[in-house]
């Protein structure tokens, strides 16, 4: 009996480290203190190095997306960008799906979404059916050999990333998000920052 009961302690503490870790804010990465002390003065976002933490250069990186065409975060410099990493077979991304359909008709005119499909462990196929089913009319980029998700070291998935204007991580959110928080997390993108109203 004792056996069993150490058997289920042991396994009830891994499950809940297990919890605790899937839930941990991607911030926890960065220690965001840190970090945030390296865009202050004059806000040289291009002097940063690239490093999926906040506070640092999103790693570039140019995929061909499900409609044939090539996407490049860089490309993207000037407009706030949301990227979300997901797979067709990913339970929490079809739960939130709909919120990035409801986010792009909001605010398409001033971010960008790039819905990256982990195509190295999902298929473009069943990508562009889950896209289809769930109105996407953003951009969906393939990461065909892992090499963004590894680049940005995808472990949960859905994972979720908000990088402002200048290509700077500014949050991230591992698992499934609601409305409140992908709100909360998109509205200081759409803030003038200091730097945009002194030029």
């Amino acid at each position: 009996m004792s056996k069993w009961r150490n058997w289920i302690i042991v396994a009830a503490a891994a499950l809940l480290c297990g919890i605790i870790l899937f839930q941990q804010s991607f911030s926890d990465r960065g220690q965001p203190e840190r970090q945030a002390a390296r865009l202050t003065g004059n806000g040289n976002a291009a002097a940063l190095p690239e490093k999926a933490e906040i506070g640092y250069l999103a790693p570039s990186f140019s995929l061909t997306g499900l409609d044939g065409g090539t996407y490049s975060l860089e490309a993207l410099r000037g407009k706030p960008v949301v990227l979300n990493f997901w797979a067709s077979w990913c339970g929490p991304c079809r739960d939130e799906a709909p919120l990035f359909t409801k986010l792009h008709k909001q605010y398409g005119e001033r971010l960008s979404i790039l819905a990256v499909n982990l195509t190295a462990t999902d298929s473009a196929e069943a990508a562009r059916e889950f896209a289809e089913s769930y109105g996407f009319t953003f951009p969906i980029p393939l990461d065909s050999d892992g090499a963004v998700a590894a680049k940005y070291e995808i472990r949960p998935i859905p994972t979720t990333i908000f990088v402002d204007s200048r290509g700077v991580i500014t949050d991230g959110v591992l698992g499934a998000l609601n409305w409140d928080l992908l709100h909360e997390r998109v509205l200081p993108l759409l803030e003038p920052s200091a730097t945009d109203s002194e030029s």
